[in-house]
C-alpha cells in the first residue's frame, strides 16, 4: 500500500471511530495491565488496515480472558476479515494522555476502547516476535516517564533509540519489573543492536501527537517500544541526542 493509500483509509477510519471530544487521561500507570484487539477491513490484502481497540480504562484483562478469545469468532462477530490479537502486557510509563477516543466495542465479553489505527500489514510486520522491524501505528497520545523511573532501551545503529513502553509474560512468564535490566543476555538483537537501562534525571514524554504517529516495534520477548523517530517523539529530546 503506499503512503498516500494509507493515509486515505486512516483518516476514513478517523473519522468512522473517533468520537469528537473525547479523551482519556490516566496518572499511576505504571504495572497497569491491558491488552489490544485490532480489527482488519478493506478490499483486498494491499489496503487492508486494523482498527485497534485497547482494554485501558475499559476492564482488567487477566491472561485467562484474553486466553479465551477466539480470532475467528471475533472476526464474525464483528464482520471483519481479520483479527489481530496483542497479548496482555504491563506498562512502565506513570501518564497516559489520549486524544482522540472512539468507540467502545466487546470481543467475546472483553470491552476495549477504539485507540489507533494502522496498515494490517505494518502491525503484523512491528510486533512479530523478533522482527525488529519498526512500522508505524497512526495514534494521538503521549506517555510520560516520571522523573526518576528506569526505562528500557533499544538503540538501532543509526541512532533510533527505542524506550519500551510496555512488557509482556506472554512469552516469557519471569519477566517483572525488577529483572528486566537484565534482559541484554536474553534478546536475540539484530547485528549492531545495543539494549540498556537508564534512570530519568527528568520526566520524558514520549508523543505520536506531532504527525499522529507512533514509531513501534516489539522484541523476541513480545514487549513494546516506541521509537525517538528522528528525536521527533521525546521531549525533551535529550535522551536520544545522549545515545547517539
Amino acid at each position: 500500500m503506499t503512503e498516500a493509500a494509507l493515509e486515505q483509509h486512516v483518516m476514513a477510519a478517523r473519522r468512522e471511530h473517533v468520537i469528537p471530544g473525547r479523551e482519556i487521561h490516566l496518572q499511576d500507570m505504571r504495572g497497569y495491565r491491558f491488552c489490544e484487539v485490532g480489527l482488519i477491513s478493506s478490499a483486498d490484502e494491499e489496503t487492508a488496515i486494523a482498527n485497534i481497540w485497547n482494554t485501558t480504562g475499559a476492564c482488567d484483562p487477566t491472561p485467562e480472558l484474553f486466553d479465551a478469545l477466539d480470532a475467528d469468532a471475533v472476526a464474525r462477530e464483528h464482520s471483519a476479515l481479520g483479527v489481530w490479537l496483542n497479548p496482555v502486557r504491563h506498562s512502565l510509563f506513570d501518564r497516559l494522555d489520549v486524544w482522540d477516543v472512539g468507540d467502545d466495542r466487546t470481543f467475546s465479553g472483553m470491552p476495549g476502547t477504539w485507540m489507533s489505527v494502522a496498515g494490517a500489514d505494518d502491525i503484523t510486520k512491528a510486533t512479530a516476535q523478533g522482527s525488529y522491524e519498526p512500522r508505524y501505528v497512526y495514534r494521538n497520545s503521549t506517555v510520560t516517564f516520571n522523573r526518576g523511573t528506569e526505562v528500557y532501551l533499544l538503540v538501532e545503529p543509526d541512532g533510533e533509540v527505542f524506550i519500551m513502553q510496555s512488557f509482556s509474560r506472554h512469552v516469557e512468564p519471569t519477566l517483572s519489573e525488577d529483572n528486566l535490566r537484565h534482559l541484554a543476555g536474553r534478546l536475540d538483537l539484530p547485528e549492531g543492536w545495543g539494549f540498556r537501562a537508564e534512570m530519568l534525571d527528568q520526566d520524558l514524554e514520549v508523543s505520536s501527537s506531532r504527525d499522529n504517529r507512533a514509531h513501534v516495534l516489539h522484541d523476541n520477548l513480545d514487549n513494546a517500544y516506541q521509537g525517538s523517530d528522528v528525536g521527533r517523539a521525546f521531549s525533551p529530546p535529550f535522551l536520544a541526542d545522549s545515545l547517539r
